[in-house]
């Protein structure tokens, strides 16, 4: 019989990670649904590319009509970027963990083996700094949900 690695104490960290990966995956439809605004289509070959890719779009095309707007949006497509690099970091890495004497494990953190800008190779990610993404990947999506009919109106 397979005894299950997660327990009772790690669900900070199931809820946490699950909310910080709901939240991405806002981003990415929010990205695709602009994308779509600006080529009217989910055809083109952007649609279907990586998430730093249809970030890095969008901030080139963004209207710069109107110059605080515009910088605006180019700080919410900075901050998109950057938890991009963190989400993949949360998906991709292992966790650290410490076995108990019973058999159950006690999960410390995970640790970054795809260094970005905001972390370094072997740096732990903590239950404290993946929470405190959470209400920054939801801002962030709330944000570029807000820039649909913007890209429509150049």
């Amino acid at each position: 019989m397979i005894q299950a690695l997660l327990n009772p104490d790690d669900d900070p960290w199931v809820w946490a990670v699950g909310r910080f990966i709901m939240n991405m995956g806002v981003v990415e439809s929010a990205t695709r649904l602009l994308i779509v605004e600006i080529t009217g289509s989910d055809q083109d070959a952007i649609f279907s590319d990586d998430l730093a890719a249809r970030i890095g779009y969008l901030r080139k095309r963004y209207p710069r009509n109107a110059a605080e707007r515009h910088a605006q949006a180019t700080k919410v497509f900075a901050v998109a970027l950057k938890l991009c690099g963190f989400r993949n970091i949360i998906a991709h890495c292992p966790l650290v963990l410490t076995k108990r004497e019973d058999g159950t494990f006690d999960i410390h953190g995970i640790i970054s083996f795809t260094p970005k800008d905001h972390t370094k190779a072997g740096e732990i990610i903590s239950l404290d700094e993946l929470t405190r993404r959470i209400d920054e990947s939801a801002k962030i999506a709330q944000e570029l949900l807000k820039m649909q009919g913007v890209f429509s109106t150049t």
